[in-house]
């Protein structure tokens, strides 16, 4: 026990040692600020895409120096940013800075250094430099050159050179095609990659920047015209504009003779794009039998025998007609996005119209395999179909009927509507450990046509029985 006690005593007094050594070691210095005595850029007017060259003395008589930050900022943009470590009471640093030409870079903009220098005690001295000017590079000449097959080079004209606006008509290109923007040409009219180039630098965004000849070329398309025609570059946002003749809705659609026929999963269809106008009536030629059991109820209220109006928003649609069935199928393009589109896809389901089918696995194949919701108003999102139950023969909890509502027609991980999230009227569940599916009890006898109405203003996913 004794020595028990003298082991806690010597631990206690060799911390006592330590604690009062490591605060000896601690350095205070009286209160300074750092002084920045030199902060020179050398250049004076330079071109976007050029570079400056900086140089920033600082010092501190008393305390060491920390670390010198340097912000360069471009019509309030933030181009460069860089900590540079500085040690002792004196420091000189020289960099070198490009100055990128990039959207939003107006003419003669003042190019400003914002510049801090701390010392050891977290004392700061702060400087603005603003004493170069940034002129744009001149464009006398911009062209359209498409990807090669997809069309020929075309001059555009300067139209507004206070707002950098050029503009060319008179084109036939098709409603989709690939293109770069050159300042120069060669004598084949191909780009001179001398000069500028613009191309598409960030894929996910469709933004556009100058590129070298690894670089990528820009999409165009716009479903909703007959043709492009024209072409509107703004070179000081870096943005395109299309134009040309737009679509008219279709007041008459021949399944026959409007809609090529096609094979998918096996099946018969006839099908392709169909430009629709919200609230058009369409007399419909081909459909043999009564016209509500073969449209939509989301996209389609019968109006007579053969027509019916359109209910979703005036575009370019997908129109599928399965044969056999004698239904048309409606959805937006393959490439339509949430917040514009929302689709599902499971197992238990199909299309609301007699002789029903519903699917049996997870797939994108064709229209047999999802369902596309119609997009009612912000938020609200709509699609009517044929649900079946098949309880599960084993020990799950959950039967047949199983779905989620998906951003993209095909899979893509996270991109989903979580039915746990939401509010999901009976006999529908929402369960959290069935990864954000609608299912229904094993046992549950489900049988019928639904709408159902996904919410996202209030959380909810109703779900009415149609008679």
């Amino acid at each position: 026990m004794k020595n028990t006690i003298k082991f806690i005593v010597l631990i206690c007094m060799s911390y006592s040692f330590w604690a009062c050594s490591n605060e000896d070691v601690v350095i205070r210095y009286p209160s300074s600020t750092p002084s920045i005595d030199t902060a020179i850029v050398a250049e004076s007017v330079i071109t976007y895409g050029e570079s400056i060259n900086l140089h920033v003395g600082v010092s501190d008589k008393v305390a060491p120096l920390s670390t010198l930050t340097v912000k360069v900022v471009v019509n309030n943009e933030v181009v460069i940013s860089e900590v540079i470590r500085t040690k002792g009471n004196h420091a000189s640093i020289k960099r070198t800075y490009g100055i990128p030409f990039v959207a939003n870079r107006p003419d003669n903009a003042p190019v400003k250094i914002y510049i801090t220098s701390t010392n050891v005690s977290g004392i700061e001295k702060d400087l603005i430099v603003s004493t170069t000017i940034a002129k744009r590079p001149p464009i006398p000449d911009l062209y359209i050159v498409p990807d090669f097959g997809q069309g020929g080079s075309a001059k555009l004209i300067l139209t507004d050179a206070a707002n950098y606006i050029y503009k060319v008509t008179g084109l036939q290109y098709s409603t989709s095609f690939k293109y770069k923007l050159a300042t120069k040409l060669d004598k084949f009219k191909r780009i001179d990659w001398t000069g500028m180039v613009f191309g598409l630098v960030d894929v996910a965004t469709g933004k556009i920047g100058l590129i070298d000849q690894t670089g990528s070329s820009i999409n165009a398309t716009d479903g909703t015209l007959v043709g492009i025609s024209e072409f509107t570059f703004d070179a000081l946002q870096f943005t395109s504009k299309l134009g040309g003749k737009l679509l008219e809705p279709v007041t008459t659609l021949d399944i026959n003779l409007d809609l090529p026929a096609l094979v998918m999963s096996a099946k018969n269809f006839r099908g392709g794009n169909v430009y629709f106008g919200e609230n058009v009536v369409v007399t419909f030629t081909g459909i043999t039998t009564d016209l509500a059991n073969s449209l939509s109820p989301d996209y389609f209220q019968k109006t007579g025998t053969n027509t019916a109006k359109f209910l979703g928003k005036t575009g370019l649609y997908k129109a599928y007609f399965l044969i056999e069935a004698n239904y048309l199928y409606i959805e937006q393009q393959p490439e339509a996005l949430y917040p514009e589109a929302l689709w599902i896809c499971g197992t238990g389901f199909g299309r609301p119209s007699t002789p029903y089918m519903k699917t049996s696995s997870w797939n994108w194949n064709s229209p047999l395999d999802y369902i596309a919701c119609r997009l009612v108003s912000p938020g609200i999102y709509q699609a009517t179909m044929y649900c079946k139950n098949t309880p599960n023969t084993g020990t799950g909890k959950y039967g047949g009927l199983d779905f989620k509502f998906f951003h993209k027609r095909g899979w893509w991980d996270g991109h989903e509507e979580w039915a746990s999230k939401y509010t999901v009227s009976a006999p529908f569940l929402g369960p959290a450990e069935t990864n954000g599916n609608v299912n229904v009890l094993s046992a549950a006898v489900v049988e019928g046509v639904y709408r159902f109405t996904l919410n996202q203003n209030n959380m909810t996913i109703n779900a009415v029985k149609i008679p």
